[in-house]
């Protein structure tokens, strides 16, 4: 059988621990002599100077040059050293998870090749978060993914390729950690097409799972293994950025020579030298936010807290009403701690959780903006609202979904539910007497709810009435509900308190756009305080929360994303100058993260890329072989076609053999066919084309009740004129003929004669395909 591809290997290029330790040593002695003379010649001069000789000029250059080379010895020393303890760590760690990390022995089928190959690395065209897409056990897929999209390029082909350590030789010799090869890929269809792609080898603990280390570790108990979790996973990012610096450049710029180029750059860290000048400055509160922006995740719940508080004076709320915030937190502290979810949980809606919210809040909600001018008052209310958006002590003791009134009446998801928590703050009036009492009443109120919760208040009268400011916080919590735009509930209810808002005097849209930003706060806050591998860890712990499967957390996601994201509220808050770079820079990250992992992104690119172009554009659902659809896009050059298929090694093949067209005018995508077609853009295709033999048709069961769910989806994502084109050798007039037909009508179509639409396919057979001698071609309009 021949082969697809043959490919040529070049040189392979590596980072290595051993250049990193000459690097060091060269720049420590640069640092030495350039001390050594420096000092020296500096005497000299101010020898000259006492004794009134005049100062050489060539002496006061040479002490400037070996004064800046003193500098940058030390400091390029300091960041070669810090770089190998940096990877050492983390691949001590993960060591202590999985004593047999790096040991592991894998194959992975190469489709180009037909044959096994060491180690993991999936080519070709692929939906990597589809389960049928296997990885080793070990390995964790979201961490292999962040590394890959990494070292991503524009125009350039990437294969990640998982090792053991003997394959990178890391304990002998070179010391490798990770090596960039470019290989010459031939097309076997013509000599004339010819492409490179880069071959990134990575050992296995940068991405081993920690699930599974949980599983085969029996050594450790619960706090210990869970301590070593925390800390590997926050050295595994300066870890994998260590191999992203190094190996990205050699797969942007190819250059014989960019080895010593990227060894030169990585040597001068300006930026980080004033960083962290800056930090050290005394009474500087950069260093309290900076610190916390930085790992927002990982920060301890002291800290944050402190954080919050610098935030609150910054934003003009003074120290008293800063005191009521700290013993309101103190209160939640305790509280979700007794309810096993205070620091050190893993659960998604534990204090930190609340506490970051409160925090992006602060962040996020600007001075002014829309004509409205925030006050310190109405921002504590914004605190007050974010902190207790998810007091529910209900929440792990049992999960329940509620009917259209909010009444339990089903066992479900645990997790908080908003109706919960507005309930549970009328009952103790929490946030009542947060605005109402004294700094010291406020206090003992608190310690006697937490000795004794399940009794009601009973300072409060009977016909009290609640202050505004309690009001806009249940308003605000209601407004957290997710999703909001399908919470019947949530919305009455908002409605509800805006009404006696307004009635009260208040600016119910300052109101509005206050609640909108602490829900923003909520949606963001986990994908913009955490690199994309943390973000994934705590987007699967909300997954399991809500016993949803982990395999549609990327997909699902980024539908999330598209609830919120382009919204004109949040773009100008992110693009803002006053909000944190760190946090807008952590969200383009984790966007493109679960954005570039949902299978449909990839196919939606290019329909909107090629409608600038192209007079159509052309969808084959399912193909089956590429020569017919090669052929029908090179009689129609003006026109883009895309083929979607579930046969990898078809799909291969089509990627190759388009290559060939003038205008590359068509485009082929591995996947399943109902999930991609679901995802597209409505009314963005065209024309639908479908090829159905009867071999597949009158299959066991009767395949054609399997098309029903993908054929009622096609109407929706055809222009108004656009059609559906399918051509079968069903014999007309039979009952699975007739089956066909009434599938396709009953799901929104009318069909017409081909004679009055262009055609693309022929009643000439399929060559490709195995079609009877009778080939037809239905077409149906939408």
């Amino acid at each position: 059988m021949l082969k697809l591809f043959s490919i040529f290997m070049i040189p392979i290029k590596s980072f290595s621990l051993k250049y990193n330790k000459i690097a060091s040593r060269i720049f420590y002695i640069l640092f030495v002599s350039g001390l050594v003379s420096s000092t020296y010649y500096s005497i000299d001069i101010a020898l000259s100077t006492i004794h009134g000789y005049k100062p050489n000029p060539f002496s006061d250059l040479f002490v400037t040059l070996s004064a800046l080379g003193t500098v940058w010895g030390i400091m390029a020393f300091h960041e070669f050293t810090n770089s190998s303890k940096r990877v050492l760590a983390t691949y001590t760690l993960a060591r202590q998870l999985d004593p047999l990390i790096g040991k592991y022995q894998y194959k992975t089928y190469n489709p180009e090749l037909r044959d096994f190959e060491d180690g993991y690395a999936p080519l070709g065209p692929i939906d990597f978060w589809d389960k049928e897409t296997y990885a080793p056990t070990w390995l964790d897929k979201a961490k292999y993914w962040h590394i890959l999209l990494g070292l991503q390029a524009p125009d350039k082909d990437v294969v990640l390729q998982v090792v053991s350590d003997m394959e990178l030789s890391l304990n002998i010799g070179t010391q490798n950690i990770a090596t960039t090869q470019r290989e010459k890929v031939a097309n076997e269809h013509s000599s004339k097409y010819k492409r490179y792609r880069y071959r990134v080898r990575i050992p296995q603990w940068v991405v081993v799972s920690t699930d599974y280390a949980k599983s085969i570790n029996q050594n450790l108990d619960s706090d210990e293994l869970q301590s070593l979790i925390k800390r590997y996973n926050k050295t595994l990012l300066p870890a994998v950025n260590e191999i992203i610096e190094r190996e990205k450049p050699r797969i942007k710029y190819p250059w014989l020579a960019n080895g010593f180029l990227i060894y030169l750059n990585k040597s001068l860290p300006l930026r980080l030298i004033y960083n962290q000048i800056i930090k050290k400055l005394p009474n500087s509160g950069k260093s309290i936010l900076d610190d916390t922006n930085e790992g927002l995740v990982d920060v301890e719940d002291d800290k944050l807290c402190t954080a919050i508080y610098y935030m609150a004076s910054i934003k003009g709320i003074n120290s008293q009403r800063i005191d009521y915030i700290k013993i309101l937190v103190t209160f939640l502290n305790k509280a979700y701690s007794n309810l096993g979810l205070g620091e050190g949980s893993t659960s998604y809606h534990n204090f930190h959780h609340s506490l970051e919210v409160g925090y992006m809040a602060l962040q996020m909600v600007p001075n002014e903006m829309y004509g409205y001018k925030f006050f310190p008052r109405e921002i504590e209310i914004l605190i007050v609202a974010a902190l207790l958006h998810d007091y529910d002590p209900l929440q792990e003791r049992f999960g329940s979904l509620t009917n259209a009134i909010g009444e339990e009446d089903a066992k479900g998801p645990k997790g908080p539910r908003v109706y919960r928590t507005i309930k549970e703050l009328r009952r103790l009036k929490i946030h009542d007497a947060y605005f109402t009492m004294s700094l010291n009443e406020f206090e003992r109120f608190l310690e006697d709810k937490l000795k004794d919760p399940s009794d009601a208040d009973t300072q409060f009268e009977t016909n009290y009435n609640q202050p505004n400011e309690s009001l806009i916080v249940e308003a605000y919590i209601w407004r957290t509900d997710f999703p909001y735009h399908k919470r019947i509930l949530s919305q009455e209810e908002f409605s509800k308190l805006l009404v006696e808002l307004k009635n009260r005097g208040q600016n119910i849209e300052k109101i509005s756009l206050l609640s909108e930003i602490l829900w923003l706060s909520d949606l963001s806050v986990t994908y913009m305080g955490s690199d994309p591998v943390r973000a994934w860890t705590r987007v699967t712990s909300l997954y399991d929360e809500l016993y949803l499967p982990r395999l549609e957390a990327v997909s699902r996601t980024d539908s999330f994303f598209s609830d919120f994201a382009d919204t004109k509220l949040f773009l100008e808050l992110i693009n803002s100058k006053s909000f944190p770079s760190i946090f807008k820079n952590r969200w383009n990250l984790v966007y493109q993260f679960f954005h570039e992992g949902n299978p449909s992104t990839a196919v939606v690119r290019t329909i909107n890329n090629a409608r600038n172009s192209y007079l159509k554009i052309n969808l084959e659902v399912g193909f089956l072989k590429v020569d017919n659809l090669y052929n029908i896009a090179s009689n129609n050059w003006s026109e883009y076609f895309i083929g979607i298929s579930k046969d990898q090694q078809e799909v291969l093949v089509a990627k190759s053999k388009f290559m060939m067209l003038e205008p590359q005018n068509a485009a082929a995508f591995w996947g399943d066919t109902r999930k991609l077609t679901s995802a597209l853009i409505d009314q963005s295709i065209d024309n639908f084309l479908m090829r159905m033999p009867r071999k597949y048709a009158q299959g066991k069961g009767s395949e054609i009740s399997s098309l029903k769910s993908l054929i009622e989806v096609l109407p929706m994502k055809l222009v108004d004129s656009g059609t559906l084109q399918v051509m079968t050798d069903i014999e007309q007039g039979t009952s699975l003929f007739i089956e066909l037909t009434k599938l396709v009508l009953s799901s929104g179509f009318s069909e017409i004669t081909s004679n009055s639409v262009k055609n693309y396919y022929t009643s000439e057979k399929d060559r490709d395909v195995d079609f009877s001698d009778v080939v037809s071609v239905l077409v149906f309009r939408k």
